[in-house]
């Protein structure tokens, strides 16, 4: 167990050890009820990343790798629950993570590739191609907000626009899902995956403003369909040799039916997901 001095310090939780004859207890304390959820989170998350240790003493390290982890994450004003536009831009990006991504490579390379909660200009980097994801529900006149010129601009060799449509769902069939049921299903899948992935993983889904709660449980959705658009010349986008000298940044609606012609799909995305 890690000593006494080493313990990082956590806004809102105690933590000290405790000796217990020759054994060492961490002890955690919340300190404001109020807080439950997250404290409730952070536990979770240390049991899940010693929960495949073998050598008692790669425990100390983990524990405390992950304590520090929680003092960054502890340190950013969160305002609770992320808003709606937010919640379905994390669940397109988790969607195709653990759908084309995790089922072409594996998890241990798809967490790698997924940098969207790092803010970069694209969601997505597998090898040589940029994968920007957007997550929409439909409407006569389908539509994605692209919120940088960044976005449709990659420096990669490849890039495509993947598109999710969901709608919101009622009752619990198979084939609905919330934010914390989508997050627990990948976590099951990376079980058996190496730690790094595993707490690349929570590392990324705390870093997108995810904290486990039950009101993600009121929100439930299904997923529609999915298109690929291969980002080429042509395609429908502000790019940044077309912005005027003197404008910082920009956004911009881009209409789906404008990029019909563009359908396409990387190589390596072989099955539907």
């Amino acid at each position: 167990m890690p000593e006494q001095k080493s313990l990082p310090s956590l806004s809102g939780i105690s933590t000290t050890v405790v000796m217990q004859g020759e054994r060492a207890k961490l002890v955690l304390i919340l300190n404001e009820t109020a807080n439950w959820e997250l404290f409730h989170a952070l536990c979770c998350d240390i049991v899940r990343a010693t929960a495949q240790v073998t050598e008692a003493s790669h425990g100390p390290s983990i524990v405390l790798r992950r304590l520090k982890r929680w003092q960054d994450f502890l340190k950013k004003e969160r305002s609770g629950l992320l808003p709606m536009e937010k919640i379905k831009g994390l669940i397109g990006e988790l969607l195709f993570l653990s759908g084309p991504v995790a089922s072409s490579f594996g998890w241990n390379d798809a967490v790698t590739f997924w940098k969207g909660p790092e803010d970069a200009p694209q969601d997505f980097a597998v090898h040589d191609t940029a994968v920007e994801v957007k997550c929409q529900t439909g409407g006569s006149k389908p539509s994605v907000r692209i919120s940088s010129v960044e976005q449709l601009s990659p420096q990669l060799p490849k890039a495509y626009l993947v598109v999710y449509t969901i709608a919101s769902a009622s009752g619990e069939e198979s084939t609905h899902f919330n934010l914390n049921s989508l997050i627990d299903s990948i976590r099951e899948e990376l079980a058996t995956s190496s730690e790094v992935a595993r707490e690349r993983f929570e590392d990324l889904v705390y870093l997108a403003g995810y904290i486990s709660s039950e009101k993600y449980l009121e929100f439930h959705f299904t997923k529609i369909a999915v298109k690929c658009f291969k980002i080429v010349e042509g395609f429908p986008r502000i790019s940044p040799s077309t912005v005027p000298q003197g404008v910082d940044s920009l956004s911009y609606v881009l209409q789906l039916d404008a990029c019909a012609e563009y359908v396409d799909k990387p190589h390596w995305w072989s099955i539907e997901s």
